[in-house]
């Protein structure tokens, strides 16, 4: 399947139907149901005469269950009890959602064009880097960021455009935001630094928990929560996808990120799995932490 962001443009308008005491989340309902999208995503918003106008709440599609679906749509929509559709009724749309007039002839073309785009996009993405520093004492300059250099270094030997990403502050949302912004502007890998402790000021994880619910973990270190500063029971790293973007989160010291980056490495010219590939960048850090805290195992 090939899934495509829709921004700001997810409205979509039906001409040409009509309703008569129509009860509108069956509308809603019908156009999901066409489209492949969760029930509680599309909502009726706007209705006139011989016009329904729909919002899509999902951020992204499946070209392959939008385009060229308009006369299933108003077949369905049809359906629906109160509902009158004309003959020449039809659905527009701007922006992604624009393909779902396409006519059926042309469906099989525009998908082949499409994903021998993305194909070649992804390939490009995939040798692009971003490198995102994480922390309050960071983006307030007292102390200096010497990751971003050493994983440029390691990096750029292998054949990676790396760019720096930003430097997000101590909030998950900054955190968020700044990666997904990344994972959209075509960076394939993204290595974020700090931030994954078990401290209060330690957002790197929840904030990518945020953009994947089948992130990859593993266990760097147990704590007992509420002793000394530590406010979660452990410290971990983790691989995220977002799109075709692979993020890394490693934790802020530089000689920890350089132990990382040959394992990241080999791991990415192996396709590893991150589940797989998490645990084997943890094997390394957890060398060096003290052996009653370290932790073996694990998987998020």
């Amino acid at each position: 399947m090939t899934s495509v962001q829709l921004l700001d443009k997810s409205e979509i308008w039906l001409h040409g139907v009509s309703l008569d005491k129509a009860n509108l989340p069956a509308i809603a309902a019908a156009v999901a149901g066409v489209l492949g999208l969760p029930g509680d995503k599309v909502f009726v918003t706007d209705v006139r005469p011989a016009l329904v106008v729909l919002d899509i709440l999902s951020p992204r599609v499946n070209l392959e269950d939008v385009t060229g679906r308009q006369a299933d749509l108003l077949a369905a929509v049809a359906q629906v009890p109160g509902v009158s559709v004309a003959a020449d009724a039809s659905v527009h749309s701007e922006g992604i959602l624009g393909v779902i007039g396409t006519p059926r002839e042309e469906v099989e073309g525009y998908l082949a064009g499409v994903r021998k785009l993305e194909r070649q996009i992804a390939d490009y993405a995939a040798r692009r880097v971003a490198v995102v520093s994480t922390g309050s004492e960071v983006l307030a300059g007292e102390i200096e960021d010497t990751n971003f250099a050493a994983i440029r270094e390691a990096m750029t030997a292998e054949g990676f455009e790396v760019e720096f990403g930003g430097i997000a502050g101590d909030s998950e949302r900054e955190i968020a935001g700044l990666v997904a912004r990344l994972s959209g502007e075509g960076f394939g890998v993204i290595v974020t630094t700090g931030g994954v402790g078990a401290e209060d000021k330690d957002h790197t994880i929840e904030a990518l928990e945020q953009l994947d619910r089948k992130i990859a973990t593993a266990v760097l270190a147990m704590y007992s929560k509420g002793h000394g500063r530590h406010v979660k029971d452990s410290v971990r790293i983790a691989i995220a996808r977002i799109g075709w973007s692979l993020v890394f989160a490693l934790p802020g010291p530089t000689h920890e990120v350089k132990l990382a980056l040959p394992v990241i490495l080999r791991g990415l010219a192996d396709k590893t799995d991150p589940d797989d590939l998490v645990e084997a960048i943890a094997r390394p850090l957890r060398a060096t932490l003290p052996q009653h805290n370290t932790y073996r195992h694990h998987h998020g």
